[in-house]
């Protein structure tokens, strides 16, 4: 398999967890840009690097290790674990705005159709 191979599987994946996955095959290194659905201007890139052995490894932005590719659960785990945190912060932001607009919805229920995800 090639880079691109195995970063069509993680989309394909990561949509299924309600990721948002954009392939970005036109640069080099080619990577996917994994972005929430309920704070899309703010992502993370990924791409595929042989590591030790030969065993090709997803590489986040920074150039840290994230899984190996063929361990597909642990690297959307990996992924969503580092990208959660920034999209909760944007669903309690959009919370208390609507608060205001609509001040008669509990904070959980706001957070949780803010995020669409619970």
């Amino acid at each position: 398999m090639i880079a691109t191979d195995y970063l069509d599987l993680l989309a394909r994946v990561l949509a299924t967890e309600g990721w948002t996955a954009r392939a970005r095959y036109d640069q080099a290194p080619e990577r996917l840009h994994v972005l929430s659905s309920s704070l899309p201007t703010i992502g993370e890139s990924i791409r595929a690097k042989a590591g030790v052995g030969g065993v090709p490894w997803f590489i986040d932005s920074t150039g840290d290790p994230i899984a190996p590719c063929h361990d597909l659960p642990r690297a959307v785990a990996e992924i969503g674990a580092r990208l959660a945190p920034d999209a909760i912060a944007a669903a309690v932001r959009r919370a208390a705005v609507a608060e205001e607009d609509a001040p008669s919805r509990g904070l959980i229920s706001r957070l949780r159709a803010s995020l669409g995800r619970m």
